[in-house]
């Protein structure tokens, strides 16, 4: 009986053992996957064209869904934001949803400023009336500000931005792909040369 009760207390031991191990794991397998993770860029400061009824632009970076910034009627209204000069990934938007008003946010221009204020556009917005969020990636555009501007003559409303940094996680896929001679263009690897898609190493050869 003692026998058995020493090789039970043993197992039990054993049996801690593995559960500890496999917390540490999970633990590690955690922070792993938060490294790869986008952080929300801090907003120092936003300024819109034009501002109706006090509905500025600080009320579309509030966290409350229940306020947004609105602009007058006007030839390309925009929002700006100011931050820490960063490299930039994606910006989401919260749109108004009323009948009225949803489809107002469409065909905006959204672009990364340095500075010198020159541009760099990530490119257009594109909303459903069922969209709560839309989101345009930046692809690790450098600058201080993102400005979302509407072409044409119109309202600017926005329920709420948010300006993320590049994903690490993502700039890794970017030197994959580089080393690999991968191409946006193209698919499995294949780089864009001689108007077709080749593997890198045949690029400037011609077999015609």
């Amino acid at each position: 009986l003692q026998h058995y009760k020493s090789i039970t207390f043993i197992e039990e031991i054993m049996f801690l053992i593995r559960v500890l191990l496999c917390c540490a794991t999970l633990s590690t397998l955690h922070i792993v996957q938060s490294e790869g993770s986008c952080k929300k860029l801090p907003i120092e400061s936003g300024l819109m064209s034009s501002v109706f009824k006090n509905l500025d632009a600080e009320l579309a970076l509030d966290g409350d869904m229940e306020t947004f910034c609105h602009s007058e009627l006007e030839s390309e209204p925009f929002i700006l934001l100011m931050f820490e000069n960063s490299r930039v990934g994606d910006v989401k938007i919260k749109n108004v949803q009323e009948d009225c008003c949803w489809d107002q946010l469409n065909g905006a221009e959204v672009s990364v400023l340095n500075d010198d204020m020159d541009a760099i556009l990530c490119g257009l917005v594109k909303v459903e009336k069922t969209d709560k969020c839309v989101t345009v990636n930046c692809k690790g555009a450098v600058g201080t500000y993102v400005k979302v501007e509407i072409p044409g003559e119109k309202f600017l409303h926005i329920r709420e931005i948010e300006v993320f940094k590049k994903c690490p996680a993502d700039e890794m896929k970017e030197e994959e792909k580089k080393e690999d001679g991968g191409d946006d263009r193209c698919s499995n690897g294949l780089s864009f040369c001689d108007g077709v898609c080749k593997h890198i190493h045949m690029c400037g050869k011609n077999y015609g």
